[in-house]
């Protein structure tokens, strides 16, 4: 601040008393700026404009929050969607396909969300993604019982291995790579080369004589 010259004191009998009031307004500002702070802690988020495409742009207003767990859910990486049938919509798919409507039927009788490729092998996979859902119910219940303020840690003591796809999985249960080889064994390690060509032959081997 003296370097500006704002608050530079003179060289008189009283630079002591300006340099005083120097450190005294320079307290004073340091205390509304985090008076200011709190204030704005205490506040409520500001919404967001957003605006999605290029040549057909179309623009909203919506919490940061909401977009930020949106853009979370479109990454294939962090998430994957899976559709809740209903009835209604079971009865609609046996005008063009009543197989795939059998198979809707068997989730919708289990309550069970899932991927339409994981849909194709619902008959095979049943128990995993029963399994699963029980996991990932009883993960839900115990991370909704965390404080609000934090520590918000993993519960102790989830189990969660029947959950897929996740991070660092040995197999290829609910990847993408599952359906393709129950339908063609051999088909993912046939465009690979090097070590991934014979870890995925292992992989899909032990895969295919598990079931």
């Amino acid at each position: 601040i003296w370097a500006q010259g704002s608050c530079r004191p003179h060289a008189s009998r009283g630079s002591v008393r300006d340099l005083h009031l120097c450190l005294h307004s320079c307290s004073s500002a340091a205390a509304m700026a985090l008076r200011l702070s709190c204030r704005r802690l205490a506040e409520k988020v500001p919404d967001v404009f957003v605006q999605f495409g290029l040549e057909q742009q179309f623009r909203f207003i919506s919490h940061p929050g909401v977009m930020a767990v949106s853009r979370l859910l479109e990454m294939r990486q962090v998430a994957r969607m899976r559709a809740t049938f209903t009835q209604e919509n079971i009865e609609k798919m046996k005008a063009f396909d009543p197989e795939l409507a059998r198979k809707a039927q068997i989730a919708y009788d289990h309550k069970l969300p899932v991927n339409f490729q994981q849909l194709e092998i619902i008959e095979d996979s049943l128990p995993r993604l029963l399994e699963e859902k029980k996991q990932l119910d009883a993960a839900r219940a115990a991370v909704g019982k965390l404080p609000v303020g934090g520590p918000y840690e993993m519960p102790k003591g989830l189990d969660i291995s029947a959950a897929r796809p996740v991070p660092g999985q040995k197999d290829i249960l609910g990847t993408q790579m599952e359906l393709a080889e129950v339908q063609s064994p051999g088909c993912q390690a046939a465009i690979l080369e090097g070590p991934a060509k014979e870890i995925a032959t292992n992989i899909a081997s032990k895969q295919i004589s598990s079931k």
